[in-house]
């Protein structure tokens, strides 16, 4: 029989709020001000704030699914009541994509407007479609014929969560495919996304 720890659900919670609250701060990096040279007066400040404009995109995109993820990571330990080795690893592997975000964040707020911005924002599109395929197979496993759930384990909208999990996974692996071709309409894509992922219940009584 696998061996079930009850408290190290607080000690991984713990663990993985800290690597996405490194994870957002290394994002304000991507934030920077325009040099002096660059900017000598209002005028000349202003359009060097203009033309950092990618820079904004790719952070704001990326603090908001950062967010959404971890929402969805809280909601679900909220509903799990023990942990054992695999989920734990499952776990490891969510930290490790998120990890990468300010990397692929990088990539495409270097190359928004350059002929490789089909490859970044495919790469960056890809990094979330692996995100959320991570965040399914949690789920999957600890709710697996009860697995790992808080009782009464009943209350907690499985099939729905799982779903919606898939449902996401798919979107995100579509709209990397789809960089290639409109690589702007993906990044509309993921702006749906974490809308569509903020919304997620995974308990019938309470949003938790």
């Amino acid at each position: 029989m696998a061996d079930f720890q009850e408290s190290d659900t607080v000690r991984v919670e713990t663990f993985s709020d800290g690597v996405f609250a490194i994870d957002i701060t290394l994002l304000t990096f991507q934030l920077k001000a325009p040099s002096l040279k660059a900017a000598t007066s209002t005028h000349s400040l202003a359009l060097a704030l203009f033309h950092q404009w990618p820079n904004y995109i790719a952070y704001f995109i990326s603090f908001t699914t950062i967010f959404i993820i971890w929402l969805n990571h809280h909601r679900m330990y909220n509903v799990i009541r023990r942990s054992d080795v695999r989920f734990m690893f499952y776990n490891g592997l969510l930290l490790l994509l998120v990890s990468l975000v300010p990397f692929t964040t990088s990539l495409l707020a270097d190359y928004i407007n350059t002929p490789a911005y089909q490859l970044s924002s495919a790469l960056y599109m890809l990094l979330f479609a692996g995100i959320s395929w991570t965040l399914f197979s949690m789920w999957n496993y600890a709710t697996d014929n009860y697995r790992l759930l808080k009782r009464p384990a009943a209350q907690v909208r499985i099939r729905s969560i799982y779903t919606s999990l898939l449902i996401s996974t798919i979107t995100y692996a579509a709209a990397a495919g789809l960089s290639f071709l409109l690589p702007f309409l993906s990044i509309l894509v993921g702006l749906i996304m974490v809308v569509y992922l903020s919304r997620l219940i995974y308990h019938r009584e309470k949003v938790v």
